[in-house]
């Protein structure tokens, strides 16, 4: 959720000048506050240093990045599996 905050954040500042004014201007705690960051987040967002709404935007890239818990991958079986002959298997099973 919270790279997808960052999104917004980003493509806010593309359309309203407000965003990137307020962070020129040093209000990014006000700013980060009206989007779904955690509040640990939010707080480690605030301290970046950087000297443009662009380089602060690839720090904070970084940053939600390195916090985001990978989504669990999903294990299907093989395609294959249970097409090709096992004989092995064959030998331990009885046909009627």
């Amino acid at each position: 959720m919270s790279m997808q905050a960052l999104n917004q954040l980003v493509a806010r500042s593309i359309v309203e000048p407000n965003i990137v004014k307020s962070f020129a201007s040093g209000q990014i705690d006000e700013l980060i506050a009206d989007f779904e960051f955690s509040p640990e987040l939010r707080k480690r967002l605030g301290t970046l240093e950087a000297g443009t709404f662009a380089e602060f935007s690839l720090l904070a890239y970084r940053v939600v990045k390195a916090a985001e818990v990978p989504a669990r991958r999903i294990e299907l079986p093989s395609p294959a599996e249970g097409l090709l002959d096992d004989q092995a298997q064959s030998d331990s099973e009885q046909v009627a």
